[in-house]
């Protein structure tokens, strides 16, 4: 099997060292960026550099909504309790059916799992189905962490 070079890559002329065109110059392509094609590569960088700020603030909005919306049906289903009567006696007493603390700290870990998740199927599905930089090692260490550092 033969060695290729990444797209959008250059060698230098005395090594084998693969030096990867930057996404935001003439020539360097992402998976997403630029959107404009090669207009926007042409921009002067400080237009560049406010249009981006600009769509990575409205992106922080949307996600702050989500967050709100999805912490709002947390704690509504952490409230639901539920009603036992005490013994043979007329009296009911009401119980939590949630233990607030371990669905808080189950939704800290999933939170706190999910970027690099999103990282790792990101970077399978740009590099075609193949090994690359970020790999699995984010997984096992998001993990590690949740469980050393989150839990205890």
């Amino acid at each position: 099997m033969g060695w290729a070079a990444p797209l959008n890559s250059t060698l230098t002329a005395n090594s084998t060292e693969v030096v990867e065109a930057r996404i935001c110059e003439p020539g360097g392509s992402g998976q997403l960026f630029p959107l404009g094609g090669e207009w926007e590569l042409n921009l002067n960088p400080r237009v560049k550099l406010i249009l981006y700020f600009c769509g990575m603030v409205y992106s922080f909005l949307g996600v702050s909504i989500v967050a709100d919306m999805f912490m709002a049906a947390i704690e509504r289903l952490t409230s639901v309790q539920r009603c036992v009567q005490v013994g043979s006696s007329k009296r009911f007493r009401t119980y939590p059916v949630w233990n607030e603390t371990v669905a808080n700290l189950t939704l800290m870990a999933l939170g706190s799992s999910a970027p690099e998740i999103m990282l790792s199927l990101n970077d399978i599905v740009k590099r075609t189905f193949v090994q690359g930089k970020l790999g699995a090692s984010t997984i096992v260490g998001s993990a590690a962490f949740n469980l050393f550092v989150i839990i205890a």
